[in-house]
């Protein structure tokens, strides 16, 4: 018995018994409209013409042959064109997706490095205040008092700083020894030397590093009550306690030349809550004892009062 093939577009399903493609008629699998062909060679006709294959009863379902193990595929087709989109549609969205988590995770991140980096130079400035207590007290060892906050001459103009006289005491030995000492900080004759910048007396929260006129900035102020002009006060002088009194301290704003002798100030009228802080929420201060204490902008003051006072007898509570 000749066996039968079906063909559909460029499929062809075979080969079939004809008690199967009768099956297949019934079931609607075989259509009118597809090819069928009797035997090995020969041309394809229309299944139509095929005598008493096809009954009453016909239905749209999917054919067997497409899909079946006697499905004999007469050409590759190509992959849809949709799954080519599709694919890029989804590569689209992971990428965005990942761009989307990023910068999500930046966000999160960045104020904790931010923080970090503020804690360093908070550090680094903490460590600059602890060398300018080290310098005064080998200061005053040496010369038995502490140096002026700024020393005047005979006609009562300012001459040098008392940051210039810590000089030799952190390590700036050489500089402290060109400079003349028989002419003001400002004069021709020595202003050279004082647009070196000094790194102990920068805060690396600050910015600004020089004056407009090209001279090298401290970011750090003497306590006038402690340090004043032609001032010799002595650590045994201060009844209120060295670890009660503030020596100098963190300015956040209007800074002055390190040479400059009027860089000293009451802290009162420099931090506190009037003025601008120069790291979050408050300043630096050296104490006395060579300590550093963190100030609050908001700190009362009476109590920064008090902690700026050697001798004032106020009783200082915590701050």
């Amino acid at each position: 018995m000749a066996n039968w093939y079906v063909k559909r577009g460029s499929q062809v399903a075979g080969p079939l018994t004809r008690e199967r493609l009768d099956q297949l008629a019934a079931e609607g699998k075989v259509q009118k409209t597809d090819l069928v062909r009797e035997g090995e060679d020969g041309e394809f006709y229309p299944a139509a013409e095929v005598t008493d294959l096809f009954t009453d009863s016909e239905s749209s379902a999917r054919d067997e042959f497409e899909s079946g193990p006697e499905t004999e595929s007469l050409s590759r087709q190509p992959a849809p064109k949709s799954s080519k989109m599709s694919l890029i549609i989804i590569l689209a969205v992971v990428g965005v997706g990942g761009i989307f988590v990023v910068g999500i995770l930046l966000a999160l991140l960045l104020p904790a490095v931010q923080q970090a980096r503020e804690a360093a130079r908070r550090s680094q400035s903490k460590n600059n205040l602890k060398q300018i207590g080290l310098a005064m007290h080998n200061y005053h060892e040496t010369h038995r008092v502490l140096p002026p906050g700024g020393t005047l001459t005979v006609e009562g103009a300012p001459s040098q700083s008392w940051q210039t006289f810590l000089l030799p005491y952190m390590d700036q030995g050489p500089l402290y020894n060109q400079i003349d000492f028989d002419y003001a900080w400002n004069h021709p004759a020595n202003q050279g030397f004082f647009t070196k910048e000094i790194p102990v007396y920068l805060n690396p929260n600050i910015d600004e590093i020089v004056s407009p006129e090209g001279l090298a900035l401290s970011h750090y102020v003497g306590n006038k009550l402690m340090m004043g002009p032609n001032g010799n006060s002595r650590f045994r002088n201060v009844t209120d306690g060295l670890a009660n009194t503030i020596l100098a301290y963190e300015a956040g704003e209007d800074f002055k030349p390190w040479g400059d002798p009027t860089n000293f100030a009451v802290p009162a009228d420099r931090i506190g809550p009037s003025n601008r802080s120069a790291t979050t929420g408050g300043n630096q201060v050296l104490m006395g004892d060579g300590s550093v204490r963190f100030v609050s902008e908001k700190i009362d003051p009476a109590v920064l009062k008090a902690l700026s006072t050697p001798d004032g007898g106020e009783r200082i509570d915590e701050y």
